[in-house]
């Protein structure tokens, strides 16, 4: 087994931590349970550039976190992506683990099923600060007006909204809501907009409007979705939405 470990030896803190390990004892045995686990040998590299201090940790205690994982019906495959998409994952006690698993059940009315699905999608969820998602969650409610049913739906839908700058919410919210109209329900269906840049939606918008197409009320004829506003490529979106060319399109955003 050929691991790289020039990169981690670049960090003061890694190459003394790498000095005092032995390699038979400490080391080997970290990245045999890390390979077991489903970390592939060319991701081990990124992750160990990353999550050095694993190598610090007791053998014991991270076989012990991936059990409680398991306990709570984490497949195999779950875990591992969890693990290279938030390195430090292994290195929270399963006290840690377990409240936070608890405060997303809790805090969002979450089943367990969809507790560990958000988890699996976001394992940054189970590392990082709770306060922006605090913040917003806040935010959703109080300030945009969504009903707790509604936040649900959305960030099932699109976990990042819980760690999305507060900013970036707010702003993406005011234009789709204030400027174009389009009420809560409707912004409930799509959340996916709030992952989109608001300069797509602006541009698209302000040229939908200059075309006499923005109509975005389902009641009414030649509805337009907030899904077809922001998720096609331009050129499906000028021929099928705008019904005009993409030459029209760049013409137009050169006016703004």
């Amino acid at each position: 087994m050929r691991v790289d470990l020039s990169k981690i030896e670049k960090h003061p803190d890694a190459a003394n931590l790498l000095l005092r390990l032995d390699f038979e004892k400490d080391i080997k045995q970290i990245l045999m349970f890390l390979k077991d686990l489903g970390i592939e040998d060319n991701q081990l590299g990124t992750y160990l550039t990353k999550n050095y201090a694993i190598f610090s940790e007791d053998l014991e205690n991270l076989k012990t976190r991936v059990a409680y994982l398991q306990s709570k019906n984490f497949s195999k495959a779950h875990i591992a992506q969890m693990v290279r998409n938030a390195p430090f994952l292994l290195s929270f006690s399963v006290e840690r683990l377990d409240n936070r698993l608890g405060f997303f059940q809790k805090e969002l009315e979450l089943s367990v099923k969809k507790t560990r699905d958000l988890v699996v999608r976001l394992p940054r969820l189970l590392t990082g600060s709770l306060e922006p998602v605090k913040e917003n969650m806040k935010v959703y409610r109080l300030e945009l007006g969504f009903k707790h049913n509604e936040i649900q739906h959305m960030i099932t839908k699109v976990p990042k909204m819980l760690t999305a700058s507060k900013r970036k919410l707010t702003e993406t919210f005011d234009y789709v809501h204030n400027v174009m109209s389009i009420p809560h329900h409707l912004i409930v269906r799509f959340p996916q907009v709030f992952n989109t840049r608001l300069f797509k939606v602006k541009e698209r918008h302000l040229f939908l409007t200059y075309l006499g197409r923005a109509q975005y009320d389902p009641t009414k004829p030649n509805y337009i979705s907030l899904d077809k506003l922001v998720s096609l490529p331009d050129e499906i979106f000028c021929e099928e939405i705008a019904k005009a060319s993409v030459q029209d399109f760049e013409k137009f955003l050169k006016t703004l």
